[in-house]
């Protein structure tokens, strides 16, 4: 049986100002936004190119605010 990892993208406070937009394990870092909207932007296009993912939100503070999931778990059949 196939597994599918979800995609987790992460818009965290950026070093040192602005926002960040980075994909959780390879700590990617897909852009850096003044704003905290602009990076939410960039986070649910790249979140929507994937069939199974997620983006979690999170304040200055450093922790997790929202979460939004996109697409869901594909179920493969056994043959």
């Amino acid at each position: 049986m196939e597994t599918v990892e979800r995609v987790i993208y992460r818009v965290v406070p950026g070093e040192p100002s602005g926002w960040d937009v980075m994909q959780e394990n390879s700590g990617q870092v897909f852009g850096n936004h003044r704003s905290r909207t602009e990076a939410i932007l960039q986070g649910v296009d790249l979140a929507r190119s994937h069939s199974y993912s997620l983006l979690v939100v999170h304040g200055r503070d450093g922790k997790a605010e929202k979460q939004y999931n996109y697409g869901r778990k594909p179920r493969f059949e056994q043959v």
